[in-house]
């Protein structure tokens, strides 16, 4: 558990340089980031539920949650695309502020795919569930690519779910034309999986 204490201390400074920023230029510029860190500590929670679920239906009912809720970890990452220099504030604050956010995004999300990564043992050999985790990452990034670019939200299944089925059948049956989409996906996916592969070599996912 010791990692969950660090990761409040890192969550806990991007929150500080949030408010300070908030409190200094009396805007709210970046506050959305909050509401973003805690949609990324979600998947965190689903993945601890379906660990500890001893019953395979909830198992399958939380890891289905995670997995709609698991691109919102690593989609702060592209909240970089916002930064450009803003007056009363320094430049290199608002990166810090962005990339520290986006760093505890990444590090809530790889903790949670070390948790679905252990209800996998108990399914799969090491192969298959390798080879799940990198398709896992390439629908990640394919979130990414959804929330970022055409801004859907993981909600919007049942908020909008003909709508958003309607986008992703046209991604589908139009792969050439939607070039860019699949290499996003496939790009931030394989990116993420090389990365989480690391992270678990040195046992920052694993360790409990």
């Amino acid at each position: 558990m010791q990692k969950y204490k660090w990761l409040i201390q890192l969550t806990s400074f991007s929150i500080l340089l949030i408010v300070c920023r908030v409190a200094y230029t009396s805007g709210l510029m970046f506050s959305f980031l909050l509401w973003n860190i805690f949609l990324a500590a979600v998947p965190l929670y689903f993945s601890i539920k379906a660990l500890n679920a001893e019953k395979k239906t909830g198992i399958v009912v939380y890891s289905v949650l995670w997995l709609l809720f698991f691109p919102n970890s690593m989609y702060i990452i592209t909240d970089l695309f916002h930064l450009h220099k803003r007056p009363g504030i320094p430049l290199w604050y608002d990166l810090l502020l962005i990339f520290s956010a986006a760093t505890n995004g990444m590090i809530l999300g790889f903790l949670s795919v070390g948790n679905m990564e252990k209800v996998l043992v108990r399914f799969n050999s090491t192969k298959v569930r390798n080879l799940v985790i990198f398709c896992i990452m390439v629908l990640c990034g394919y979130g990414i690519y959804l929330g970022r670019f055409e801004r859907w939200n993981s909600w919007d299944i049942v908020a909008q779910p003909h709508n958003l089925a309607y986008s992703m059948y046209s991604h589908i049956v139009h792969p050439f034309r939607n070039r860019d989409t699949w290499l996003i996906s496939f790009g931030f996916g394989l990116w993420m999986y090389l990365l989480y592969g690391y992270t678990r070599k040195l046992k920052i996912a694993h360790d409990n």
